[in-house]
């Protein structure tokens, strides 16, 4: 599986994304815009996945297909959250059987179903050095969904790493700690909705 790492920063609904530009030197700040993403994760009634630190998600934007994401294992990399993740093709009412086969490997025959929704609308700013991509910054306003209903709404920063070093990664944690984010915080948002939702979180370190 690819590995992704990550730093989740909780911001308050007034936050404003500074400008990233020239973050480091010879690093320029590329908008992305804004897009709208609805996901959908599945587990069991008793979050065996969750237990055993497995994710799985659909997720799509407006007029796409989307794709289905297993992330698995969760380790802490400085402030960064590392996982393994791996897409997979497939319409979103149903987990691909190539998901199903890794997770049965681990928990066994058990029986999904969908246990959390969530919309976010996501501001991207890729920091690009010459032809490399070097990290993504993502601000996040999530709402968690019943049905219909939104149930609570919060607001995250996310800072995807690809070729970061600590260099990057300071300067980034620093302006953005400048312009008012908290620290990190590595729950990821479907244990928040979980917990929203009422659902009891079984323990896993990290989270």
């Amino acid at each position: 599986m690819p590995e992704e790492r990550e730093i989740k920063i909780p911001v308050d609904v007034d936050f404003v994304l500074p400008d990233l530009d020239q973050v480091v030197d010879g690093t320029r700040a590329v908008d992305g815009g804004t897009i709208e993403l609805s996901a959908t994760y599945w587990d069991t009634d008793d979050l065996a996945l969750l237990r055993e630190k497995l994710g799985l998600r659909h997720r799509s934007a407006p007029g796409e297909p989307g794709k289905w994401t297993l992330k698995a294992g969760a380790s802490m990399v400085g402030d960064a959250v590392s996982r393994d993740e791996t897409d997979f093709p497939g319409p979103p009412g149903r987990p691909p059987q190539a998901a199903i086969d890794v997770i049965r490997a681990v928990v066994g025959d058990v029986e999904l179903h969908p246990v959390a929704r969530l919309v976010t609308d996501r501001h991207t700013v890729d920091l690009v050095a010459g032809d490399t991509r070097r990290a993504e910054v993502a601000d996040d306003r999530v709402a968690i969904r019943s049905g219909t209903r939104t149930v609570e709404t919060f607001r995250e920063v996310e800072v995807e790493l690809f070729d970061a070093d600590e260099q990057l990664i300071g300067a980034v944690m620093a302006r953005l700690r400048g312009a008012g984010a908290g620290e990190p915080d590595s729950t990821p948002k479907y244990v928040r909705a979980l917990l929203t939702l009422g659902h009891r979180i079984p323990d896993r370190t990290p989270s």
